[in-house]
């Protein structure tokens, strides 16, 4: 029997210049066990017309958004739906066919506004000799979560990646009509590549919403294949982790919180919503990952302050959107 919730759906696909990615992730698309939905490809300041194409060839909506930043890209998305729902995958992820389904069946609940999905290793081959480790922290929690104010580590668990990723999340889109949307400083393509998820999470949450987390709904992305490469993307996160809590400790009115977070991480105090906290890489080079911290953070504010603009809502074309350029203050 067919569920009978199925509320109206755009998938989002933020991509730039990775054309043969963005075609592997709309062919699991089409994929898809649900009936009420629309793709959109935002096409974030690219080098070519190769996005525009390959959304063409799979029949989905196209918007170019000139602006680089992926937080921008998001934004601009949500802002050129009409749906319910907006969901967001990365371009070089592949999700299984009831991945959408198990994303909006989360919203029955009227006070989530956004859920978030389990993401595993895409193509990755077992070595009995390596695999663990690799493996390490990489898998989520296998546990159902509801995150609002009520929880005592909400501000914590939602800053700092215990509610899932940004690969694999879906938003009621009437929140953007209010909200803030994606902090443009924070992503891809800013000064400070990455945390715009986390950061966007607990700005819900404070609102006074709530988040779900469900490991139903799967995506798959690529993983690390040697330790080295493991290495090297914790050292990233590392460094994105720390120039996002400088901005908190600047900015939050819970840097006590943040600070706390961040001694507790310096002496091994576990998480249990966090897993594995011991870094592969030694001391020395985690302590240099994060030395750019402050001007990471500068760098952003500065750069924001110049470059900030209204987001406008672009209009609908047939299956082409075209972003509006971005007007100064």
């Amino acid at each position: 029997m067919a569920d009978p919730y199925q509320p109206s759906c755009t998938v989002v696909i933020c991509t730039r210049n990775r054309p043969a990615e963005l075609d592997r992730c709309l062919e699991a698309i089409s994929r898809l066990d649900y009936q009420k939905f629309d793709t959109l490809v935002v096409d974030n300041a690219p080098s070519s017309d190769l996005a525009r194409q390959v959304a063409a060839r799979w029949g989905a909506q196209y918007l170019l958004e000139p602006v680089v930043g992926l937080s921008r890209a998001r934004n601009s998305g949500a802002h050129a739906c009409a749906t319910e729902l907006v969901a967001y995958l990365d371009d070089d992820c592949v999700p299984e066919r009831d991945w959408l389904a198990a994303l909006v069946a989360e919203f029955r609940d009227a006070a989530v506004v956004a859920v978030t999905g389990a993401v595993h290793p895409l193509g990755f081959v077992r070595n009995a000799s390596v695999s663990d480790e690799l493996l390490a922290g990489y898998a989520p929690s296998g546990e159902w979560k509801r995150l609002d104010r009520g929880k005592p580590f909400w501000f914590e668990m939602a800053s700092f990646g215990g509610m899932g990723d940004g690969g694999n999340m879906a938003l009621r889109r009437a929140v953007f009509e209010a909200w803030a949307g994606f902090d443009e400083r924070l992503g891809r393509g800013a000064p400070i590549p990455g945390a715009e998820e986390h950061s966007a999470f607990a700005s819900l949450i404070e609102a006074g919403y709530a988040i779900v987390y469900t490991p139903a709904s799967i995506v798959y992305h690529p993983h690390p294949m040697s330790l080295e490469e493991m290495a090297a993307s914790e050292l990233r996160a590392y460094s994105v982790t720390a120039a996002y809590a400088t901005l908190l400790l600047f900015e939050s009115r819970h840097r006590w919180r943040v600070l706390k977070y961040l001694i507790w991480g310096q002496i091994g105090r576990d998480r249990d919503w966090r897993g594995p906290s011991k870094p592969m890489a030694s001391r020395l080079r985690v302590f240099f990952a994060c030395l750019p911290a402050p001007f990471l953070c500068l760098q952003s504010c500065i750069g924001h302050k110049r470059s900030r603009g209204r987001v406008h809502r672009p209009k609908r074309d047939g299956s082409t959107v075209q972003a509006s350029p971005t007007l100064p203050l």
